[in-house]
C-alpha cells in the first residue's frame, strides 16, 4: 500500500504552481520509496537463488543471476539519483524473470504456469509507484501481449491442452488478462487520487509554514519597530538634558537593543565634549589669569618710572 501512495505528481499538478520545496519533497519521496521497494526486489532474488541452485537448472541458475544483476545495475543508478532509470530496470526484473521461466521450461506450458502470469502484476505496480500514473498503462498492455502470445505460441504439456479444450479454457485465458487489466485502472485512479491528495496536503503544509515564518517575521518587525522608539526617543531625552547643560547624562541603552551602538556613540561624543568644556573653562581662567598677572607685571614697571619723575630735586629715590 505505501508504494501506491507514492509516485510522481508532476501530471497532476502541471495546473498549478508548485513551489521548489514541494518539488524537492516529491523528489526525496519517491527516492525513498525506490529504495525500499529495490530492497524488497533484491530479496525476492536472494530467496529464488537457493531454490535455482538445488533444481540443477542451468536456466533458472542464469535467471536468478540475471536478476541479481539487474539489481546491482539498479543500485547503482539509484546511488546517483536516477529514479526513473531505477524503476524500468526494476520493471525489467520482475518481467524478464517471469518471461524467461515461463519460456524456459522444458515441458512447454503447463497449468502449474498460469499463476506465473499472475506475479507480472508486480511490474504494474512497480510502474504506477515509481513511474508517472499513466505508465501503468503501457506495462499493462505488455504483459497483456505477453500472455496471449505466450498461451498461443508456446508448446503445452497434455495437461495444458486438455484444459484449454474444456469449459475452463476460456477462464484460464480470460482471468489473467483481465486481471492485468483491472489492476491497471484500479491502481492508476487510486495513485492519482493519492498523489492529488498527497499534493494538497504538501501545498496546505508549505502554506502553514509561510504563515507561521511571515507571522514570525511580523512579530520580529513589531519588535524592532518598538526597540527604534524607545531608543531613538530616549537618546533624543539625552540630547536635550545635554543640551539643557547637564553634562553628566548619559545613554543607558541595553546591548539587545537595535541602537545601542549609536548610544554609545553618544556617550563618547558626550565624555569628549564635557573634556572639551572643561578644557574650554580651564583656558578661560588661564586666560584671565595672565591678564591679571600681565597688568601687574605692567603696573609693576611702570610705577617706579613714574615716582623718579615726580621727586624734588636733590631727592633721592628709595
Amino acid at each position: 500500500m505505501a508504494i501506491l501512495l507514492s509516485g510522481h505528481h508532476s501530471r497532476l499538478l502541471s495546473k498549478a504552481e508548485v513551489s521548489p520545496s514541494l518539488a524537492s519533497r516529491e523528489q526525496s519521496r519517491r527516492k525513498q520509496i525506490v529504495s525500499i521497494v529495490l530492497l524488497i526486489i533484491i530479496l525476492f532474488q536472494l530467496i529464488d537463488l537457493p531454490g535455482a541452485l538445488m533444481s540443477h537448472s542451468a536456466a533458472a541458475l542464469g535467471i536468478a543471476v540475471l536478476g541479481l544483476a539487474l539489481c546491482g545495475l539498479a543500485m547503482l543508478f539509484n546511488h546517483f539519483g536516477r529514479v526513473m532509470v531505477v524503476s524500468v530496470l526494476l520493471i525489467l526484473v520482475v518481467d524478464l524473470g517471469c518471461g524467461l521461466m515461463l519460456l524456459t521450461s522444458p515441458m512447454g506450458l503447463d497449468v502449474g504456469d498460469l499463476p506465473v502470469f499472475d506475479v507480472l502484476l508486480v511490474s504494474e505496480l512497480i510502474a504506477v509507484s515509481l513511474l508517472p500514473a499513466i505508465s501503468v498503462f503501457p506495462v499493462a498492455l505488455t504483459n497483456v501481449l505477453f500472455i496471449l502470445l505466450d498461451i498461443a505460441l508456446q508448446p503445452h504439456t497434455p495437461a495444458f491442452n486438455m484444459m484449454l479444450t474444456s469449459d475452463m479454457g476460456y477462464g484460464a485465458v480470460a482471468q489473467p488478462v483481465a486481471l492485468q487489466i483491472v489492476v491497471a485502472l484500479i491502481t492508476y485512479f487510486w495513485v492519482r487520487s493519492a498523489l492529488r491528495a498527497i499534493a494538497r496536503a504538501d501545498y496546505a503544509e508549505e502554506v502553514a509554514q509561510l504563515q507561521q515564518r511571515e507571522a514570525e517575521l511580523l512579530r520580529r518587525e513589531a519588535e524592532r519597530t518598538r526597540q527604534l522608539d524607545l531608543g531613538s526617543q530616549h537618546l533624543l531625552e539625552v540630547l536635550v538634558r545635554a543640551a539643557n547643560g547637564e553634562h553628566t547624562v548619559r545613554a543607558t541603552l541595553s546591548a539587545d537593543n537595535l541602537l545601542w551602538r549609536v548610544s554609545s556613540a553618544l556617550n563618547i561624543l558626550l565624555i569628549r565634549l564635557r573634556r572639551a568644556m572643561q578644557a574650554e573653562k580651564e583656558y578661560q581662567r588661564l586666560r584671565i589669569e595672565n591678564a591679571r598677572l600681565t597688568k601687574l607685571l605692567f603696573e609693576a614697571r611702570t610705577t617706579p618710572q613714574h615716582t623718579v619723575q615726580n621727586a624734588p630735586h636733590g631727592a633721592k629715590p628709595l
